[in-house]
């Protein structure tokens, strides 16, 4: 008994879709990208050292909203123009979304810090903003670091 010719076709086809797929490489991610590790570095840093003169130096008034605004200022530029960089590298949706939530955080806490009446963060508000912040970068940097060693691995 000799196979139908459209079942023989289908088989082909299908034969010939499986090795094409197989042959393919699928990339879901983006490539590591060293501009957006150093300036998640830099931004890390900054934040880090914000909350250490707030812990060191509590209610002091160098630490006072109109004192930090260079601080938040220099946040959102790098932010933005991090996600800037980001928007043009392909497939890279992930990131994009982690960027756009740390700048919604930093100016989350920029409102909370412009709207105390004294111009300064508690130390309650320094904890939880430091926690909130650790855990964001943490997470950023554990993706950039999967994402370099998917590079190095190729």
């Amino acid at each position: 008994m000799t196979a139908h010719p459209t079942l023989r076709k289908l088989t082909g086809i299908l034969l010939l879709s499986v090795l094409l797929f197989t042959a393919c490489k699928v990339t879901l991610l983006s490539a590591y990208d060293d501009v957006t590790d150093k300036t998640l570095s830099e931004m890390q840093q900054s934040t880090t050292t914000f909350f250490v003169k707030h812990e060191a130096n509590p209610g002091s008034q160098d630490l006072s909203y109109n004192n930090s605004l260079p601080f938040y200022e220099g946040l959102r530029v790098k932010s933005r123009t991090v996600r800037i960089r980001n928007n043009a590298i392909e497939k890279n949706k992930i990131m994009i979304n982690m960027l756009d939530l740390l700048d919604e955080n930093v100016n989350l806490m920029d409102s909370l810090h412009k709207g105390k009446p004294n111009g300064l963060l508690s130390k309650s508000d320094v904890t939880l903003l430091k926690g909130a912040f650790e855990s964001q970068y943490t997470a950023m940097f554990k993706f950039i670091m999967a994402l370099k060693a998917r590079a190095k691995a190729q």
